[in-house]
């Protein structure tokens, strides 16, 4: 309950379903063992689960996140030559139909006011091409995320590119705490022991419930950092939320010229 509640106060959608929920998962096999085996109500783990609720726990589970999805974002799109919403953009790319994608390079001359290479551009200087797609993509954002009621779909795909980012970005740590799970698991179900012998595994089918149940929670959240939370699941999600951030571009309003307002010279230098 205290948990619901800090989370839901202090976490826009975004930020929750993004990053927050993936640090979770990391979690729930470790929540899973204390909960079950070492017991919920003991007040060590009452008192530490209100601190870490209360002084500032959930904002690093989401800093933490955050910073290892955007480490691996780094080296997926140098992986992939880019970022999904430049790739569909390129002539070179066939992910989109090509009437659509020349609609969009009209559209983005349109209403962003950027000019977009054509294909013999593109092929004398990819860089500088990119450097143009990739400038157009960074100024639809702002007009799209400033209104998720009218692009919710967009809204959606990006929760999903972020939250499977920053699991894939996690997935390591997953599997270590799944497995330190597993292990204290059978330490505590006396299945391993640290003296020789080392192993009782007849003591295996004699375990009680809360034991079989964490030892297949933590095997079955393994599986999923390591066969869902893929880099193919990351690129999937990209190109999908590219998609729907380029189809917003039929219905978005052209932003009207930036007006800048005259100040003293005193102002602009920051003095008084």
């Amino acid at each position: 309950m205290i948990w619901s509640s800090v989370l839901s106060k202090l976490f826009d959608p975004y930020d929750l379903k993004a990053r927050v929920f993936p640090g979770l998962l990391l979690l729930i096999p470790a929540i899973v063992f204390i909960a079950l085996i070492l017991g919920r109500k003991d007040p060590l783990i009452v008192t530490l689960s209100s601190v870490l609720a209360t002084c500032g726990g959930p904002y690093l589970i989401a800093s933490v996140v955050r910073t290892w999805g955007q480490r691996a974002q780094d080296r997926l799109n140098k992986r992939w030559g880019g970022q999904p919403s430049t790739i569909i953009l390129r002539h070179s790319d066939s992910r989109m139909a090509t009437p659509t994608k020349l609609q969009y390079h009209q559209l983005i001359q349109q209403k962003l006011s950027i000019n977009v290479p054509t294909a013999a551009d593109e092929a004398y200087d990819s860089e500088s091409a990119d450097q143009a797609y990739t400038a157009a993509a960074n100024a639809l954002r702002p007009l799209v995320n400033a209104d998720k009621k009218r692009y919710p779909f967009v809204f959606k795909e990006l929760v999903a590119y972020g939250f499977n980012r920053n699991a894939y970005g996690s997935r390591w740590v997953g599997v270590f705490i799944c497995a330190a799970a597993i292990l204290a698991t059978l330490v505590h179900g006396a299945v391993l022991k640290l003296t020789s012998p080392y192993g009782d595994f007849a003591a295996l089918a004699a375990q009680d419930a809360a034991h079989v149940l964490t030892l297949v929670v933590a095997g079955v959240f393994m599986l999923v950092w390591l066969l869902h939370f893929t880099d193919k699941t990351v690129e999937q999600a990209g190109y999908t939320y590219a998609l729907r951030l380029w189809e917003a571009l039929l219905t978005v309003k052209k932003p009207p010229p930036k007006s800048y307002k005259a100040t003293s010279p005193n102002a602009a230098s920051g003095t008084i």
